[in-house]
């Protein structure tokens, strides 16, 4: 029950926050993915500590900020340039004296830089550019907002569903050495709710969107964000943590928490990006 006290509470505060700087978008939205992105690539690299990887962690959040800035203010062709000459700069840290084994620090880093900062820059371009991504589709007011809206519940209720559909009627292990916990069972409520809650909240919202942007998007949300998941509970289970950081009260660190939304972000925004509809 304590346990439990501490997520009620850190949910109670946390859900309204970013369901409110999602919906406003624009330097709330830059700022929440900034601290984001920041968190998450600290505690990456610091869970890996004891195993004598040694991620060039500062440097990763260097760039990772500076890609999201271009993000923010630049295009996708900016996005694309600035990603290869993060990964320039930290190969030139193999010309430098360092601990461990150097090529292993430097695809460990990119590794972070490419997983965390990259895909929350696709996330962070799907927000800025949504209404003009579907121009021809929708005339709401803060349909980004709207549309960040319907990931965050959806990516909720379809953990949720997956957890408490795989303690009722759970006998098939999804992952059993990965993650022991998830069931088969479990994850196709997840993938079933999942994608009922995109479609129903997402023409609620965005009544104007076509259909098969939701269909499509739910299925992403519902079978992606489990597998990014449990691409999460590999990295902690390779690393030798339970989570990874104590930060969030309850819930465990900022990556335990995103890891669903990180994962999903470059698959949506093709979706939009290069699907019409």
């Amino acid at each position: 029950m304590k346990e439990l006290t501490k997520r009620v509470l850190v949910a109670v505060w946390g859900i309204p926050l970013l369901l409110t700087l999602s919906y406003f978008g624009g330097y709330y939205f830059f700022g929440l993915i900034l601290i984001i992105n920041g968190m998450t690539l600290i505690e990456f690299y610091s869970m890996y500590q004891n195993k004598q990887v040694h991620g060039y962690k500062w440097l990763a959040v260097s760039l990772g900020t500076l890609l999201l800035v271009f993000t923010f203010y630049g295009s996708l062709s900016e996005l694309t340039f600035i990603l290869f000459g993060c990964v320039a700069i930290i190969s030139l840290s193999l010309l430098f004296k360092q601990k461990g084994i150097a090529t292993q620090n430097m695809t460990f880093t990119i590794t972070g830089l490419l997983y965390i900062s990259g895909f929350l820059a696709a996330l962070l371009y799907l927000r800025i550019h949504f209404e003009a991504l579907v121009a021809n589709s929708i005339v709401v007011s803060y349909a980004g907002g709207k549309f960040l809206i319907t990931i965050w519940v959806s990516i909720w209720i379809c953990d949720t569903a997956a957890y408490f559909g795989g303690r009722t009627f759970g006998k098939h292990k999804l992952a059993p050495v990965i993650s022991p916990n998830k069931t088969i069972e479990g994850g196709v409520f997840g993938i079933v709710f999942g994608i009922l809650t995109f479609v129903l909240l997402g023409d609620l919202l965005l009544p104007s969107l076509p259909p098969e942007y939701l269909w499509i998007s739910g299925a992403v949300i519902g079978i992606l964000g489990q597998l990014g998941d449990l691409v999460e509970s590999r990295f902690k289970r390779d690393a030798g943590v339970k989570d990874t950081s104590t930060i969030l009260p309850g819930h465990g660190g900022f990556l335990d928490r995103f890891d669903s939304l990180i994962f999903v972000s470059p698959f949506l925004l093709g979706i939009y990006y290069y699907l019409k509809f």
